[in-house]
């Protein structure tokens, strides 16, 4: 009989150190697992050095919560059949009942700080595939801190990722979706807040002025919002494209609220100065905009310098070449419906600075591009034959910046392609500052001019160039 309880006593031992055995052995499968998440070149020692256990973890995705399930599984079951042999235990097997019990607390312990664990990989909302790949910030915050920042539900939902349904990859071969904001969105909460604030379904608040605050101070790309937007009441059926062109739009077809002007007539006339100072003629098509880049217009009549390139001239240097292109300005299009003129396409990106100019560039029947300068032009590499600018980019920006700005040109202007300077000005000091940023593109110089600005006592200048982008087989 004491060798027969002897004998039980010594095999409970020997499962007792057995499992101990494998919960060590899950521990280490457990750390590796870890630091695999980090230090991916870690998956070839623990496929190499752990074959005992391979067999019973190759169905398993190598992904720390997906191991961390399994673990929890297995010590929620090994401490069940640890209280189940307590309760079945003799009387003279006290002592080892009390082994058991404490094996069980620290069994137990573990399992808390294994599930601790999980719950720290564990995405904020439910989906394990979508924490580790998807995260709208790389730097240390948490990512339920950066969706807690905001406080109007429509932001947090539009921020979240959101993973496929399939559980897969889609055709472009990501797991789920990012959607993008304006890093500046996060220095302008109230803004943004009062922007995404509507009814689902429901009409948008005529708050345009408020979209393009928050897009020019850098919040920009802007969320995207479930709501209609407001369109004119009474919209009228747009002129035949043949008219369209060279005659001022029907004023129905424009939501004025947000302008001082009220109508286009109050645009063309100019007499009260309201709208964009630097385009307060261009809504006046017969006289000033028609003979643009086609008659030159000098400044001073007595001198026979002009900053100004007549388009003939310009596709004169490409003949058949140029196709499309992109006129980043301020303007009302008259530049791609000159362009159009001889075939050639070109989009126009320009803001609504004080007048509706996205609104009457398309009611000419012209392509309007609604971006401001912080973006990365939406095209793809090596693709446009010209880009032209006028009236925009001067002696206002920033030396950086423009830097920036005309790398991503050249980023999407084609080999031989074209870049257009139209009347760039700016202060006769800093004008050696930006020549030498035009400079720094290596482009071939077909046309380089500097004239005096004569409305501003000589202290400003006008500088236009036609470049060609090289070729850079290299």
């Amino acid at each position: 009989m004491r060798r027969h309880n002897l004998c039980l006593r010594c095999g409970l031992k020997r499962c007792v150190y057995a499992f101990m055995f494998i919960l060590s052995n899950l521990a280490i499968l457990l750390s590796i697992s870890t630091l695999n998440k980090f230090y991916p070149e870690i998956t070839n020692f623990s496929q190499s050095n752990l074959g005992c256990n391979q067999n019973n973890y190759e169905s398993l995705e190598n992904t720390p919560n997906k191991i961390l399930g399994t673990i929890i599984e297995k010590l929620v079951e090994e401490i069940e059949n640890l209280h189940d042999k307590s309760k079945s235990s003799r009387k003279d097997q006290l002592q080892l009942k009390n082994e058991m019990l404490k094996q069980a607390s620290f069994l137990t312990e573990i399992l808390s700080l294994t599930s601790s664990l999980r719950n720290h990989l564990k995405p904020p909302f439910g989906n394990d595939n979508a924490s580790s790949r998807y995260s709208l910030s790389k730097n240390n915050k948490p990512y339920d801190e950066i969706l807690d920042y905001f406080q109007i539900e429509e932001i947090r939902k539009y921020v979240r990722v959101k993973p496929n349904r399939l559980g897969k990859q889609n055709f472009m071969g990501a797991n789920g979706t990012s959607t993008s904001i304006g890093h500046a969105c996060f220095s302008m909460k109230q803004e943004l807040e009062e922007y995404m604030d509507y009814d689902v379904g429901d009409i948008c608040k005529d708050d345009w002025k408020l979209a393009q605050k928050l897009m020019v101070h850098g919040c920009d790309p802007l969320p995207r919002r479930r709501c209609f937007s407001v369109a004119p009441k009474l919209y009228a059926k747009p002129y035949p494209i043949n008219e369209s062109i060279w005659k001022l739009p029907d004023d129905q077809n424009v939501r004025w609220s947000q302008y001082r002007c009220k109508n286009f007539t109050c645009l063309a006339r100019n007499s009260t100065g309201k709208g964009f100072f630097k385009c307060t003629d261009c809504f006046n098509l017969t006289h000033h905009e028609l003979p643009r880049w086609i008659e030159p217009s000098y400044g001073d009549p007595n001198s026979n310098l002009t900053s100004d390139f007549l388009i003939q001239d310009i596709l004169g240097l490409k003949p058949g070449e140029i196709r499309i292109g992109l006129d980043f300005s301020v303007g009302t299009g008259t530049f791609a419906a000159r362009m159009r003129e001889y075939s050639i396409t070109i989009i126009s990106a320009t803001i609504n600075l004080g007048a509706p100019f996205n609104e009457m560039i398309a009611l000419r029947g012209l392509v309007p591009l609604y971006l401001t300068v912080n973006q990365r032009l939406p095209f793809f590499d090596n693709t446009l034959d010209i880009i032209h600018t006028t009236r925009f980019l001067d002696g206002w920006i920033d030396i950086v910046l423009l830097d920036f700005v005309l790398y991503d040109w050249d980023r999407v202007l084609r080999p031989g392609g074209l870049l257009w300077i139209d009347s760039f000005f700016c202060l006769k000091e800093d004008l050696h500052d930006y020549l030498e940023v035009f400079d720094m593109l290596r482009y071939k110089k077909h046309k380089w001019i500097v004239v005096p600005k004569i409305d501003k006592d000589g202290n400003e200048v006008y500088f236009s160039a036609v470049l060609e982008k090289p070729s850079r087989p290299f």
